[in-house]
């Protein structure tokens, strides 16, 4: 079970994100000249010496966030819970699953941003928050919570804990990269999934026991 402070370190980045998250949000909604310089810098930067090799390194990285393998992920992250019977984490793990892909659905129809133009992928929907930052940072927030139970060995945990925060942020880039998302969103999609895994740590894991 974890422990009061670590319980309250979770309530801690849940309540901070979150706060900061809603300023973005507000920032974003009023098209304040801080989140268009911010994205024109960060975009420029990243877009900047495009090539060949490194569109198809981006399409194939943000692949890992579309919604057939995402699902599959999902699912295996499903089953190998249920094998193992760690039902207190399957429950931590469909909560915060859940609400992070109704959030970022509800905020989208909300807020109504655009995409920004000359996309190198076609797609459709509005961009703030990115949807695949959002999931990636559920998931692998999800995993890594997980493992600070799960794996006891701190050089393998901060290996495992390290590979699933650099996919989640190569996921992001991404999609700044193919111009299918500003920066703004897809720094709104981390802020969103890091607060829901955050607060479905406080809210579920003291309150299940493994049998």
């Amino acid at each position: 079970m974890p422990s009061t402070k670590q319980l309250h370190h979770w309530l801690a980045i849940g309540m901070t994100t979150g706060i900061v998250f809603v300023i973005l949000a507000a920032l974003v909604t009023s098209q304040s000249p801080f989140v268009t310089g911010f994205d024109h810098f960060i975009s420029e930067s990243i877009q900047a010496n495009r090539t060949a090799l490194k569109t198809h390194f981006f399409l194939v990285i943000t692949s890992l966030g579309n919604p057939l393998p995402h699902i599959g992920f999902i699912l295996l992250l499903v089953t190998w819970l249920v094998y193992r019977k760690y039902y207190r984490y399957l429950s931590f793990a469909t909560l915060s699953i859940l609400l992070g892909t109704l959030g970022n659905q509800g905020i989208k129809l909300l807020l109504t941003r655009s995409r920004p133009l000359h996309k190198l992928i076609s797609i459709g929907g509005y961009s703030f928050p990115s949807g695949h930052s959002t999931a990636s940072a559920v998931f692998f927030g999800t995993l890594i919570v997980i493992s600070f139970f799960l794996i006891k060995n701190q050089t393998k945990r901060w290996l495992f804990d390290s590979i699933a925060t650099l996919l989640a942020l190569l996921i992001g880039i991404s999609r700044i990269y193919l111009n299918v998302h500003y920066p703004t969103d897809v720094l709104g999609g981390f802020l969103l999934g890091i607060t829901i895994v955050s607060l479905s740590a406080y809210l579920i894991l003291p309150t299940r026991k493994e049998p």
